[in-house]
């Protein structure tokens, strides 16, 4: 997948890059939902570009699939899980089967967020990257 964006940061042979919502973004609005509609990501500078530069940005595609699957196909599978589990062990403790079911749903689905959002910080704190800035396509362009 190429992107383009502004490089914000130089930091050793890594940029910074802001990017823009693009065309395989259409339809998704996953950023619009937190607020944001760009996201800014680590990308190896082997171009030799500098802040302010716009550039274009490759992002390994089995990123981006793995990423999708944890975001949006994992709560879906909790919900699905977690109602079969709230069916199986809370139905013991007097709940209906309806009751036990949406409990179980909504306390796995919780449990999975918290594990996305832990996987997110490890992923941001790893320091690691598989986006590559394979382009300048213009010099200083939002600074002028």
């Amino acid at each position: 997948m190429i992107e383009n964006g502004f490089v914000n940061k130089i930091e050793k042979n890594l940029a910074w890059v802001t990017m823009a919502k693009g065309e395989q973004c259409a339809g998704c609005n996953a950023c619009k939902a937190f607020g944001e509609s760009s996201v800014e990501l680590m990308a190896f500078n082997e171009t030799g570009a500098k802040p302010g530069d716009r550039v274009e940005v490759e992002i390994n595609p089995k990123q981006v699939v793995r990423h999708s699957i944890i975001v949006f196909i994992l709560p879906v599978l909790s919900l699905i899980v977690g109602y079969f589990l709230g069916n199986s062990f809370l139905t013991q403790v007097g709940l209906s089967m309806e009751a036990a079911g949406i409990i179980g749903s909504l306390g796995l689905m919780m449990i999975t967020f918290i594990g996305i959002i832990g996987y997110d910080r490890l992923i941001s704190k790893s320091q690691t990257t598989n986006a590559t800035i394979i382009r300048i396509i213009g010099n200083n362009s939002y600074l002028q």
